[in-house]
């Protein structure tokens, strides 16, 4: 909930047309995706995907802040964020997400202690708090990243 003497740091937009089978645009600078069905063969992307991409970004710049003040250096830091959808019924949807986080040079102990913090502090967090399972993963190897370009 938005408490009066909170400072609103700043305010972003996206449009979106057509739902799953549609086009986004992203911030000011007007990002274009295409839009499809989880598991369609089409080109473009999906909501879950986007929320992913947000959660994990966020997450880990949540994590290097808590990293500085820790005095961890966490800047090589990597996040996956897998969002599953599933149908309560069948007119009611929820989200769940696993987070795995690679800090290099951490120890698993010294990383889940770091991940627990950045997940009280991380703005995707505490909207998602209490509404879908969020589960943390330390991971002890980077991820390999495999681009489709």
């Amino acid at each position: 909930m938005i408490q009066p003497e909170m400072k609103k740091l700043f305010t972003t937009s996206s449009i979106a047309t057509g739902g799953r089978n549609g086009d986004v645009y992203l911030g000011q600078q007007r990002l274009h995706l295409t839009t499809r069905p989880a598991h369609s063969k089409r080109e473009g992307t999906d909501p879950e995907e986007m929320f992913g991409a947000g959660y994990a970004a966020c997450f880990l710049s949540a994590l290097g802040e808590i990293g500085k003040r820790m005095g961890v250096d966490a800047s090589g830091a990597q996040a996956e964020a897998f969002v599953s959808l599933y149908a309560k019924s069948e007119t009611e949807y929820v989200l769940g997400v696993e987070l795995q986080v690679y800090i290099p040079g951490q120890s698993e102990e010294k990383a889940r202690e770091l991940l627990d913090i950045a997940h009280r502090t991380c703005p995707y967090s505490n909207a998602t708090r209490g509404n879908i399972e969020v589960k943390l993963v330390a991971l002890m190897e980077p991820l390999k990243i495999v681009s489709a370009e």
